[in-house]
């Protein structure tokens, strides 16, 4: 082997050899990451900002961590239930978090992993969220202002109009609402909680539950000896659902299901009176222009009656003896069908009639008296 070789092999092994000997000492840290430096498992120091860092090989290891926001949604396990409001309802309530992690070393120090982390924000939070949320009323935590509220239940704007009249007119003394009452909307279609007046409201409860957590949040293993706390800080707070216990739940449908059918059975009872009332209108109109009808035919009938009549007299007036000719020869013609035998006097009409219609008698030739003279020489 020439010595040119050799150095080219020299090169090329010391080549292979500085990759896993850089990835011993230099890391990097990325924009995303938070990095802290171990040394036989503890933390010795923290790297925030992305960038190039060298480290002690064999003795000391990279431990990488999001520095992005971490969000906790309560599922179905961590849900506060059975939650009791000043006024006496009972609720189930799902929180979300967001939380950060402000300083790596320490948070390795007290948490060691992000499960730990998450884990001690939903114990803070929930904790002063059921106790913020029990000092206050259910129309205070569900609402922010004090708008109007009502169910909307699908129902067309007739329909509560008319539930709204209806509802005036059995109200014990319609001259007099109640100060909050309107007069558009009936009563039933108004939420209890939306009778009640808003204080404060839920943003600002959520606001007084986020700032709680955080100081609680912060000030969690200052009694360890720890003034830093746990190296992790709570961003925000709120709640994604809020809910009757089942109990409540179901008496709640059973009360809509009620309203509904009521509902349905009086729009039922207003529609059938409708069909009645449009029914007997049509009746009526089908009477009247029966009854129209037939008066005209009556009259049509008694015109040409008396044009019949008119013509009958007109004709009798020009032809009286030939029409009362024929019209005596068509009652003889009916009244000698069949085996008629008719009772004659002399002296009666039709028999001279008859005797009169006879053809006359025709005389015998006589026979010739004179017969032909022979003539004279």
């Amino acid at each position: 082997m020439t010595p040119r070789q050799r150095l080219a092999a020299l090169i090329g092994l010391a080549l292979v050899l500085s990759v896993p000997l850089a990835r011993a000492v230099c890391y990097v840290v990325t924009e995303r990451e938070l990095a802290v430096l171990l040394q036989f498992g503890e933390p010795v120091a923290s790297r925030t900002k992305p960038g190039l860092y060298f480290k002690a090989p064999f003795i000391q290891e990279v431990l990488r961590l999001p520095k992005t926001l971490q969000i906790w949604h309560g599922a179905e396990a961590a849900k506060l239930v059975d939650v009791p409001t000043a006024d006496g309802k009972k609720i189930e309530v799902t929180l979300w978090a967001v939380w950060r992690i402000t300083d790596p070393a320490q948070f390795v120090r007290t948490l060691r992993t992000i499960e730990n982390g998450e884990s001690r924000v939903k114990e803070f939070v929930r904790s002063t969220a059921r106790d913020t949320i029990t000092t206050h009323n259910l129309a205070e935590i569900i609402r922010s202002t004090d708008r109007k509220m009502t169910y909307t239940l699908g129902l067309p704007p007739e329909v509560v109009a008319a539930a709204a009249l209806d509802a005036k007119a059995a109200a014990p003394d319609p001259a007099k609402p109640a100060p909050d009452a309107d007069p558009d909307v009936p009563d039933f279609l108004v939420p209890p909680e939306a009778r009640e007046p808003v204080a404060l409201g839920r943003l600002k409860i959520m606001d007084q539950i986020k700032q709680t957590a955080q100081r609680a949040l912060a000030a969690d293993g200052s009694g360890d000896g720890n003034p830093q706390g746990r190296g992790i800080e709570l961003v925000d707070v709120g709640i994604s659902r809020i809910e009757f216990v089942p109990q409540v739940r179901e008496a709640a449908f059973d009360r809509a299901i009620s309203l509904m059918e009521a509902i349905a059975a009086k729009t039922i009872a207003e529609g059938e009176q409708r069909k009645k009332e449009i029914i007997n209108r049509t009746n009526a109109e089908v009477q009247k222009i029966e009854g129209e009808g037939k008066q005209e035919a009556n009259i049509l009938r008694g015109k040409v009656d008396a044009e019949i009549i008119d013509d009958y007299a007109k004709a009798i007036r020009e032809a009286g003896d030939f029409y009362n000719f024929s019209r005596t020869l068509d009652a003889y013609k009916e009244a000698f069908k069949g085996d008629t035998r008719l009772i004659l006097t002399t002296d009666g009409e039709l028999l001279r009639m008859i005797k009169a219609l006879e053809p006359p008698k025709t005389p015998k030739p006589e026979s010739p008296s004179v017969t032909a003279a022979e003539p004279k020489p």
